[in-house]
């Protein structure tokens, strides 16, 4: 026996047309030239998403073409990532900070024919494009085309020139729900990039997950800041929750050509807009809490913090609620996974010590996603302390990349996550370490995430990374990276002795490195593949720290 419910298809034109008519009044804020706030209503940006629509269509764009955006998070990107996907087009926005290499392969392999392109980068962008066979218009994010650009076979249009005259509202078409809506690319710090393609149901059943109480708990009347850029999965799906809610969103955007915020301009946008909820990165948090400390500002405008991109160290949770009264919630998920699929939230029938875990851990998986940790062949029990890599699936987790990229990725329908991990018996996810990142050492395991947190309780250290390095006794040690704060000094073995108490003595690491900067990714992970050819080069200062000597 089927059902009686009427089967309408769940599209992101919905999103972007509820948004207009139920939360028109709601803006979302998107940084142009010179930094400068430009905040948008949510029915101009439906308005201005049709308009857009009706320009992409007259330069050839149809349903299934993939059109690229080189930007970073002004309100025009934001309108892209909702029209585009309206019309039946695919959005592909793309790390500007990526290799020219990799803007040509991912333009050419989804025969990318417009692009919409940042006006302050627009130069750079054309010099780089201009190898791309498919690539027929580029459209610049402003009202005109300057009259210095280097020459082009390229058409390159002014946005608003384009928009001038179209109508503000678009017939926008009757899709399978199946169909792609966004490409993202995943950020490749353990391989080759791979494409990830989201469909419309993906978007729309992730976004939902968004707005749960259990989650982010968006809400008509919440202002969000993300400093997560567009490029990284659509701000982790931010807007399109932010839409389907009716919550005021503010797209921080870095300064031109920089990966990460500092602190002063993130501690400037809490004081400017005072929203009170953040999504951010701990990088990003080790900046604020950074620019805190030598200049104090007020944080009871915000009721928490949602962070996530990678494990967030016990110190820093404990200062931002000891020192500014705000909890931090963590988020766990990947460009594979839309990309949230576990929160943090705990659980109030647990105890306070069952609640502190769940808090320091990466989250409780949401009712569409399930998961499990697999040891070789064997699936290990949900107990909170057996681990393998961590395996997923749901509606939101993809199936395959694109071109079938990297098949070993998936078995028997899941997603082979790459994290070392266990689950406990509340559903409660405890990320390890990364597969490539566990130090073998001796027969046992050392997780780099357990040493990282344990150093950065140090209160001279403002950064620290670990890997693993060849050892002719035990295989491999830990080598750990060192950011001491400013005007701070510190001996080796002063921080080693500091891990008493905190990790068993044979984990702890006899290899210490300071240094002025810690290699980051574009999206503030570490960079653990140029940390290890650094290493392999020579270009750390090592100092051996050997147990019971005076050095």
């Amino acid at each position: 026996m089927f059902g009686t419910m009427l089967d309408t298809p769940l599209l992101v034109s919905r999103i972007l047309e509820h948004a207009a008519e139920r939360h028109g009044g709601s803006t979302i804020t998107g940084f142009g030239s010179r930094l400068e706030p430009h905040p948008v209503r949510f029915d101009v940006v439906a308005a201005r998403a049709a308009a857009t629509a009706h320009a992409l269509s007259a330069l050839g764009v149809g349903i299934g073409d993939v059109v690229g955006i080189l930007s970073e998070s002004r309100t025009e990107y934001v309108e892209a990532v909702l029209g585009l996907p309206a019309m039946g087009a695919v959005a592909m926005p793309v790390n500007t900070l990526r290799s020219a290499d990799f803007k040509i392969s991912a333009l050419e392999e989804n025969r990318v024919s417009v692009i919409l392109v940042d006006p302050e980068i627009l130069s750079p962008v054309l010099e780089i494009v201009a190898g791309a066979a498919s690539l027929r218009h580029v459209v610049v994010m402003d009202s005109h085309v300057p009259s210095d650009l280097p020459g082009t076979h390229l058409e390159v249009h002014a946005l608003e020139a384009l928009l001038d005259g179209r109508p503000t509202a678009y017939p926008w078409p009757d899709l399978d729900e199946r169909t792609a809506a966004a490409i993202a690319y995943t950020s490749g710090t353990t391989g080759s990039s791979k494409g990830v393609a989201y469909t419309h149901r993906s978007i729309w059943l992730h976004s939902m997950q968004i707005c749960m109480a259990e989650s982010a708990a968006l809400r008509s009347g919440d202002t969000v800041l993300s400093t997560v850029p567009m490029h990284h999965v659509m701000s982790w799906g931010m807007p399109y929750a932010a839409f389907m809610s009716g919550a005021n969103l503010i797209t921080a955007r870095p300064r031109p050509g920089e990966a990460l915020h500092t602190g002063a301009d993130l501690a400037n946008l809490l004081s400017a807009h005072r929203p009170n909820k953040v999504v951010t990165t701990p990088a990003a948090l080790q900046k604020l809490l950074g620019r805190l400390e030598t200049h104090p500002q007020s944080l009871s405008h915000l009721t928490e913090i949602v962070v996530g991109g990678s494990g967030v160290p016990e110190a820093l949770i404990d200062a931002f609620v000891e020192r500014h009264g705000v909890p931090l919630i963590q988020a766990y998920g990947l460009t594979e996974t839309s990309p949230i699929a576990a929160f943090a939230r705990p659980d109030p029938h647990s105890s306070a010590t069952h609640r502190r875990a769940q808090i320091l851990g990466q989250g409780r998986f949401s009712a569409g996603v399930q998961a499990r940790v697999v040891d070789g062949d064997r699936v290990q029990p949900n107990d909170g302390w057996s681990v393998g890599e961590l395996q997923l699936r749901g509606p939101w987790v993809t199936a395959r990349y694109l071109d079938d990229a990297a098949p070993e990725r998936f078995v028997d329908g899941w997603l082979r996550t790459g994290d070392m991990a266990s689950i406990s018996p509340k559903g409660y996810l405890a990320v390890v370490d990364r597969v490539d990142d566990t130090i073998a050492s001796g027969g046992e395991l050392i997780s780099s995430i357990e040493l990282e947190h344990a150093v950065l309780r140090d209160e001279r250290v403002a950064d620290a990374a670990v890997i693993g390095v060849p050892d002719g006794r035990w295989g491999s040690r830990p080598l750990v990276l060192v950011r001491l704060k400013p005007g701070v000094t510190a001996r080796a073995r002063s921080l080693w002795e500091g891990l008493e108490g905190v990790v068993e003595m044979w984990k702890r690491p006899d290899r210490w490195a300071f240094v002025d900067d810690i290699p980051r990714t574009t999206v503030g992970k570490y960079d653990k593949i140029r940390i290890r050819a650094r290493h392999a080069s020579g270009d750390y200062e090592i100092t051996r720290i050997t147990p019971g000597s005076t050095r």
